[in-house]
């Protein structure tokens, strides 16, 4: 999956999270060159933070794969994807030992991953400037004019 992203240049740009050549450095330093030419030409600027509290574990699964299809990812793989996210149950086994069948409602190692692609189209909703560090979102704008404070808050509505 994750080389046909890279290669068919899937992510974002503005995502900095689990991708390569990208990191939390590299969405600082693009988020302060803004700001500090924004504040150095004389604006203001308003931020707003988001943290998607537990983000994979929110993400509506249909909602995900009709994403990934979008995407072009298809078949056995979209098959595979909406078992694994159907109905998951763990148990742990040690020494021949079994513990009891539990639900699983959250972690896996293709959260992160699953949870980038839900979470991709982001920009397409946004009209101020937005970067994206996995689930850690940040959107802001120049403020020099009433409406500038407006645009960023219909931004915030169109996320929620």
């Amino acid at each position: 999956m994750t080389a046909f992203l890279e290669a068919s240049n899937q992510i974002m740009n503005r995502q900095h999270g689990f991708v390569s050549g990208r990191s939390c450095f590299t969405n600082l330093l693009e988020v302060f060159e803004d700001w500090t030419r924004s504040l150095d030409e004389g604006y203001g600027i308003d931020v707003i933070y988001l943290d998607y509290r537990k983000g994979f574990d929110t993400v509506a699964h249909q909602r995900l794969i009709k994403k990934l299809q979008q995407i072009g990812f298809g078949g056995n793989l979209i098959k595979w994807l909406s078992s694994f996210l159907t109905d998951r149950s763990m148990r742990v086994t040690i020494n021949g030992s079994c513990s009891s069948w539990a639900n699983v409602l959250s972690g896996s190692v293709l959260g992160p991953l699953l949870f980038l692609l839900f979470v991709n189209d982001l920009p397409e909703w946004i009209k101020t400037n937005i970067r994206v560090f996995a689930d850690d979102t940040k959107i802001w704008t120049r403020i020099s004019g009433v409406n500038d404070s407006e645009a960023l808050q219909q931004d915030l509505h169109s996320l929620s």
